[in-house]
C-alpha cells in the first residue's frame, strides 16, 4: 500500500495537524465507547446478536483511538511523532478488530446451525442510522488528517471507522429482513457478515503492515 507523506523527509507536520489529529482522536474514543455500549445493551437485552457485534466493533475502534490519542498527545509534548507509538497503535487494533470478527462470525454461524431467532429492537435502527452518519463523517476527517499528519495509524483507524459505519448499514438490512420480510435468520447472518468483514480487514491491515 503506497504511503502518503506530504511533508518532506525528516520534517514533523505542523502543529495545528497534530492538534486536529488528537481532537478527532479524542472525539472519536467519546463517540463509540458511548454508542457500543448503548448498542449492546440493546442486542443483549433484545436478542440481537447483530448489534452485539456492531459494539463490540465499536470497542475495538475506541482502543485504537485511545491508543492515538496518547500517541498524538504525546507528540504535542514532545515536538516529535514517534513511529513506534504509530506502530503500536495500528498493531493493537488490528489484534483486537480480527479477534472480535472470528468470534462474530462463529457466533453468527453457530445462530445459523441451531436456527436462533434473532430479536428486532426498534430503537437499534435509529442507533445503527446515526452511528452509520456519525462514523462515515468520522472516517472521512481521520483519513484527510492522516494525510496531513503522515499518519498510517490515523489513517487505518479512519478505514476501521468506515468498516463501522458498514457495519450499522448491515445491522439495518438484517433488521429490516426480520421486520419486513420475516427473515429470522437474518440477524445470524449479518453478524456473521459483520465478523468476516472485521476479519477481512484486521488480515489485509496486518499485511499493510508487515
Amino acid at each position: 500500500m503506497a504511503r502518503s507523506r506530504p511533508e518532506a523527509a525528516g520534517t514533523q507536520p505542523a502543529l495545528r495537524h497534530v492538534v486536529a489529529a488528537y481532537r478527532v482522536s479524542v472525539v472519536s474514543v467519546a463517540w463509540t465507547v458511548c454508542t457500543s455500549a448503548i448498542a449492546i445493551v440493546i442486542g443483549v437485552s433484545g436478542n440481537a446478536a447483530v448489534f452485539v457485534a456492531l459494539g463490540a466493533v465499536g470497542l475495538v475502534d475506541a482502543v485504537g483511538s485511545i491508543t492515538l490519542g496518547v500517541h498524538f498527545r504525546d507528540a504535542l509534548r514532545n515536538a516529535t511523532l514517534s513511529e513506534r507509538r504509530e506502530r503500536l497503535a495500528h498493531q493493537v487494533v488490528l489484534v483486537c478488530l480480527g479477534a472480535v470478527g472470528a468470534s462474530a462470525v462463529v457466533i453468527g454461524v453457530l445462530r445459523l446451525v441451531q436456527h436462533d431467532r434473532g430479536g428486532d429492537p426498534p430503537v437499534g435502527v435509529v442507533l445503527a442510522v446515526v452511528s452509520m452518519v456519525a462514523l462515515f463523517v468520522l472516517s472521512r476527517r481521520k483519513v484527510r488528517i492522516a494525510a496531513l499528519v503522515a499518519s498510517d495509524a490515523l489513517r487505518a483507524d479512519g478505514h476501521l471507522s468506515a468498516i463501522g459505519a458498514a457495519q450499522s448499514a448491515v445491522a439495518l438490512l438484517g433488521t429490516a429482513a426480520i421486520r419486513e420480510l420475516s427473515w429470522t435468520w437474518a440477524d445470524a447472518l449479518a453478524t456473521a457478515v459483520v465478523g468476516a468483514v472485521a476479519v477481512a480487514l484486521a488480515i489485509a491491515g496486518w499485511l499493510g503492515v508487515e
